[in-house]
């Protein structure tokens, strides 16, 4: 069994240290400045600004992120609107460095005797290194959320598979699915918890009783923080998932393609089974952005040690092994199923945080068995050592002068502005700057990821063609690029045209080559 945590004078010493690491994420958060990526600019000021102050005016201004979820947009906005950017920055890095704590808890928890008779030196290192992945420096400070959600996730996995102490898998169920309702990604890490969690017990009866309870907690959770709003788009769209959900629950607002994204899932056997070595060549294989972290890497090719040993024990089994506890092998088995759950659905990294953070304990179980070598522990010192230097965050964006407020939007002057309908008619993220306009201003969707050309027109454009012609007050465009090809296209559907030149909208957020232009339309009848 792992080793339980010595007690004594210097106590105090591990929280003091979790403590100061704790502390050191949020005050890196302040250095890297003020987060401003595509996320926040679409759909993280946007919906929660617009679930707050109620938008029953607006059409899909933030693309198909308009509905999502607004509990973890809510959460940033009240954020950003109320403590100035640094304050913000810190407190985001403080809540994304406290994975710390329930990475320690697991390490020390289920790591050899071998590792930690000589104290908890050896969990420390294994959660820091874990914790300082290319996710989290990549969105430290930041709303992307991957980091944020990890916590609770984290934290149900702890109390799940707990190697000392009593287990409370169903309080660790029902945050799991609480945590997948706040974030649809986290479902991989729901699932591998509620379908581990049996084999936390040798009980046949007990592990039947489990499995019904945890499936029954992790659903009780998820409906506590996305009951309401499932039946919201029920009532609205007669689809609880609207916009994802077209294929199962079709209607006259269901898009006439599939929405998913299928850029990032494997397409080959080889990236099939091998994954993680393609996107250590090649990263933008499953991100946008480039970034180097190779910590599912080492971990993929540490797995032949399983076949080994499995070979070896049916042979003769090492005298000085003691078998994996429960809890542990359930850990792992957790783990697995998570990462061929995301391997199917996704196939995004940055959905992969958790993992990315339990990488290093994981190795660190392969590497290491109760009465190992001492070769086997350095051989783990030295792979830590190189993951933690090797590490290379993605650029997701931050502003790097220090700002007085989160957000500024400065207005151009044109007639009428203030009861005017703004049509937006890109892919660009251009959603953040309708919290700079009057209330009574409409903006109305007709291009992006969810309507205008390639796509058919469907019920939405009609929706927007409709909402337009009921405007009270002249129309603008508001766009990123106004000579762009797809806006014209999207304009042209609606039978909408230039009817003179651009204005700039300036904002903090709009750092070069970044821009935003109002330019007032013309109906074709007019």
């Amino acid at each position: 069994m792992p080793a339980a945590p010595a007690q004594g004078p210097r106590s105090w010493l591990v929280p003091a240290l979790l403590g100061l690491a704790i502390a050191a994420f949020g005050v890196l958060a302040v250095a890297l400045g003020q987060g401003n990526g595509w996320d926040l600019r679409n759909y993280h000021l946007y919906d929660g600004w617009a679930f707050w102050a109620g938008r029953p005016q607006d059409l899909a201004a933030a693309q198909l992120q308009t509905w999502f979820n607004p509990l973890l947009s809510s959460a940033t906005w009240l954020l950003f609107v109320h403590t100035p950017p640094w304050l913000s920055s810190l407190l985001l890095g403080l809540v994304q460095g406290a994975n710390l704590l329930p990475l320690y808890a697991l390490a020390r928890g289920h790591l050899p005797r071998t590792l930690q008779a000589g104290g908890p030196a050896w969990a420390l290192a294994v959660a820091g290194v874990g914790a300082a992945g290319a996710t989290q420096f990549g969105e430290l400070g930041a709303s992307m959320g991957d980091t944020l959600v990890s916590l609770p996730l984290l934290c149900a996995w702890a109390l799940a598979f707990r190697a000392e102490g009593p287990a409370r898998p169903l309080l660790a169920a029902a945050l799991a699915g609480a945590t997948c309702g706040l974030k649809l990604t986290a479902a991989p890490f729901t699932l591998g918890l509620v379908v581990a969690l049996p084999l936390t017990t040798t009980d046949a009866r007990a592990r039947t009783r489990l499995l019904v309870l945890g499936l029954l907690a992790a659903g009780l959770g998820f409906l506590a923080t996305d009951g309401f709003w499932l039946w919201r788009l029920w009532r609205e769209f007669g689809d609880p998932l609207y916009p994802l959900g077209g294929a199962l629950f079709p209607g006259d607002y269901s898009a006439p393609v599939p929405l998913r994204d299928t850029r990032w899932p494997p397409r080959t056997t080889w990236e099939w089974l091998a994954y993680p070595l393609v996107w250590a060549t090649s990263p933008r294989r499953v991100s946008e952005q480039w970034f180097l972290d190779l910590r599912l890497a080492f971990l993929w090719l540490a797995l032949p040690l399983l076949v080994w040993r499995a070979a070896r024990g049916a042979i003769a089994p090492p005298r000085a092994t003691a078998p994996l506890p429960a809890a542990t092998r359930a850990l792992a088995i957790a783990s697995a199923l998570a990462y061929l759950a995301w391997l199917a659905v996704f196939g995004y990294y940055r959905y992969l945080a958790p993992l990315e953070m339990l990488a290093p304990l994981l190795l660190a179980l392969l590497l290491v068995r109760d009465g190992a070598r001492p070769a086997a522990r350095l051989l783990l010192g030295v792979l830590l050592g190189l993951l933690l230097l090797g590490t290379r965050p993605p650029r997701w964006g931050h502003l790097h002068e220090r700002q007085d407020v989160f957000l500024r939007v400065e207005l151009p002057d044109l007639p009428q502005l203030d009861r005017a309908t703004v049509i937006l008619a890109e892919n660009e993220p251009l959603a953040f700057l309708a919290l700079g306009f009057s209330p009574e201003v409409r903006f109305v969707r007709i291009g992006g990821n969810l309507m205008g050309p390639p796509l058919p027109a469907y019920g939405l454009d009609r929706e927007a063609a409709r909402r337009i012609a009921a405007g009270p007050g002249p129309l603008y465009a508001l766009l990123a690029d106004p000579a762009s090809p797809a806006a014209a296209a999207a304009l042209q559907r609606q039978r909408l045209h230039r009817a003179g030149d651009c204005a700039v909208v300036r904002s903090n957020l709009l750092v070069p080559p970044l821009a935003a232009w109002l330019c007032p339309l013309r109906r074709d009848e007019d």
